[in-house]
């Protein structure tokens, strides 16, 4: 009990800086109250240990210096590699590139401070980065391969995958390397039904239960269980460095040892506490990550839910033990998804046996048992199934769930299993109900119901603004970029995080892609109620927000930029105008056609290019507030310097997507 208590301490000193100390102080609590002989002493010991834990975490030692680098390559994708080297972890960019991991490079180059272009909501590969230690980018002029790792796993991957169908290899890789694609795969994905398979690793178990009950028909010792143990080393090496698969065979080994040569002097808790620390020692970064906190964690949760159910009978005890665990899972599920299926949890239970049956057959495939013909069947088959429950996706939409929202979510649930081990129901029905309305209070949308908002999404070299009075929601335009789907990755989960459900109005200021090009994704995903791109339809009144259109000479002959609608409206008690593209020309006729124009906030023609955003015109409208739609390090150089001083010495308060993300103004409805 000491070990696995040091190991809780010392990941919440690793986490002190990170959200996932609220799970840890959760499970402070948990422990204080479930071992009840925990000593000072021991506290002592513990927290020494997590402060230790926590001093590591702000050493920032710069030790390569200069702009020669060496060291090993650690993991390697398709458009980049992580390099050891004296110690440091280094992303180096490196399109198609063909290294492996054990690779020894020389570089010549630069290191820099990680820098990416993201929008809104898409994954933040910085962030991604950071919990694995890495500080830095290696940007390399010149590399050579010092050292070459004969096993070539990329290689050893693309021919086992080439056994089977193009559209059965994404699932496949999905299941086996984590890394795959396809229509299944994008399916199962919006099912809510991937990441908690992938992450617990069911069908790796199963894959050794397998073995375990093969060799038991031909050797009666239970000292050669390790077998299959040793059975699974190519599997790591082909998946290094999968935390989940590493995680399996370690804690399978330690087991192994405990049992047959410890006299099990290790519980279930002190196993997972010596494995967990093992882990942190070897890189401490580990515990920032999702894949640990899922691997650690949730058993602890799960023997919490077993230790509550003793009293139930087999059945009702299965059944209460999935519903527990899914409402366990629950904040993760919003933060992956923005969101809760509540049909995920029965069709996990449906659709898990034959996932898990054909993960371990395409497993035992990858060993070289030819049985490529039938779980290529089985594949598509299953790729069927999954078809069936494309139509079948229901979700509850909202935010991810802050550190506050987390500890209190978390404390209800442990009062829940606590009280009902203890078999006090007066308690835990009582907290089970206050679970419950936690739940249906968080995924309501009061808070809309009661305000506006107008946000500026940040959708790289685009615009699109999101526009909302209670529950009605307006697009004007929608962003549109030709390496990502704007509208997937970008719009429908920044909805989704806005607890929207349907758009009611789109209007789309001209025919440029960067500002329509997400509109078909859009539809095509997302309820869209109505589209407007003429500028005859103004002006439009859309629950209760006129907009009208100040550009009034639209001629089919012109550019597109001529053409492009200047759209204004009142909202959050400030009036905003949105120029599209529109030209200094379009400027000029309307400064003619309007006395006056009515602007608070402006957002800046054509993304800050010196074709619009003439000093007369920034005079003119007077803007308290100017917003810029632009890409980080676009080709284009907007915002252009000359743009950014007629702004500055009108006295605007300027405001660029790609400095702060997404712009947002916001305000309450008196009732």
């Amino acid at each position: 009990m000491i070990i696995f208590l040091i190991f809780i301490f010392f990941w919440l000193g690793l986490s002190l800086r990170y959200s996932a100390i609220v799970f840890i102080v959760i499970l402070l609590i948990l422990l204080a109250i479930v071992f009840y002989k925990f000593r000072h002493k021991v506290a002592l010991i513990c927290f020494g240990v997590a402060l230790i834990g926590f001093g590591i975490t702000y050493i920032n030692i710069d030790i390569n210096k200069g702009n020669s680098f060496e060291g090993m390559v650690i993991e390697a994708k398709t458009n980049y590699f992580i390099l050891l080297s004296k110690g440091e972890k280094l992303y180096s960019y490196s399109k198609d590139n063909e290294y492996e991991i054990g690779d020894y490079l020389k570089i010549k180059g630069r290191k820099t401070e990680l820098s990416f272009t993201m929008i809104e909501s898409q994954f933040d590969f910085k962030d991604y980065l950071n919990k694995k230690g890495i500080k830095y980018e290696l940007e390399a002029e010149i590399v050579s391969l010092s050292f070459k790792n004969p096993i070539r796993i990329k290689r050893g991957r693309n021919k086992f995958l080439s056994h089977f169908s193009e559209e059965s290899r994404g699932i496949i890789s999905a299941i086996l390397f984590s890394d795959g694609s396809g229509e299944t795969v994008e399916i199962i994905d919006q099912m809510h039904l991937g990441r908690l398979i992938n992450a617990s690793g069911i069908f790796i178990y199963a894959f050794l239960h397998f073995f375990t009950f093969i060799l038991e028909f031909f050797i009666k010792n239970k000292k050669w269980c390790f077998i299959p143990l040793i059975i699974l080393l190519p599997y790591i090496i082909f998946t290094f460095p999968r935390f989940t698969v590493i995680k399996i065979f370690l804690l399978k080994s330690f087991r192994y040892i405990n049992s047959q040569f410890l006299n099990k002097r290790f519980n279930r808790l002190e196993t997972l506490g010596i494995v967990g620390l093992l882990f942190l020692i070897i890189d401490y970064h580990l515990g920032y990550q999702i894949s640990f906190v899922l691997g650690f964690v949730m058993p602890i949760i799960v023997y919490l839910i077993q230790d509550a159910l003793t009293n139930k009978r087999k059945m009702k005890k299965r059944i209460l033990t999935l519903v527990m665990i899914y409402l366990a899972f629950i904040p993760f599920e919003i933060q992956f998804y923005n969101g809760i299926n509540p049909l995920s949890l029965p069709l996990q239970v449906i659709l898990s046996p034959l996932f898990i049956v054909f993960a371990v057959m395409a497993l035992i495939t990858f060993y070289g048992v030819p049985l490529y013909s039938v779980v290529d069947v089985f594949s598509k088959e299953l790729a069927k199934m999954f078809g069936l429950t494309k139509g079948m996706v229901f979700q509850i939409n909202a935010p991810p769930f802050n550190e506050w929202w987390i500890l209190l979510y978390t404390v209800l649930l442990i009062i829940c299993l606590y009280y009902q081990s203890l078999q006090f129901k007066p308690i835990y029905r009582f907290s089970y109900s206050l679970l419950g309305l936690f739940l249906v209070l968080y995924a309501i949308p009061m808070q809309n119901m009661i305000s506006e908002e107008v946000c500026f999404i940040n959708v790289g070299q685009g615009d699109a603004c999101l526009i909302r009075k209670k529950n009605t929601t307006i697009l004007i335009d929608t962003g549109g970029l030709s390496y990502v789907d704007v509208a997937k990755q970008s719009l429908i989960p920044f909805m989704q995080k806005k607890r929207i459900y349907n758009v009611d109005l789109v209007i789309t200021t001209h025919n440029d892609y960067d500002h329509n090009g997400a509109l078909d994704s859009l539809k095509e995903n997302f309820y869209v109620k109505r589209v407007i791109t003429e500028s005859t339809s103004f002006p439009i009144t859309e629950g209760g927000i006129t907009f009208t259109n100040y550009n009034n000479h639209i001629e089919l002959n012109k550019e597109d930029n001529d053409n492009s609608l200047v759209v204004g409206f009142n909202l959050c008690k400030r009036d905003f105008l949105i120029t599209g593209d529109a030209t200094k020309e379009v400027e000029n006729n309307i400064m003619k056609e309007y006395d006056y124009i009515p602007c608070d906030v402006l957002k800046v023609g054509h993304h800050g290019s010196n074709t619009s955003t003439s000093d007369v015109f920034v005079k003119y409208l007077s803007p308290n507030d100017a917003v810029i739609s632009c890409g980080k390090n676009n080709r284009y150089g907007h915002p252009k310097q000359d743009v950014i001083n007629i702004l500055k010495n009108n006295g605007v308060n300027i405001f660029r997507t790609d400095e702060q993300g997404t712009i947002r103004y916001f305000n309450y409805i008196s009732m």
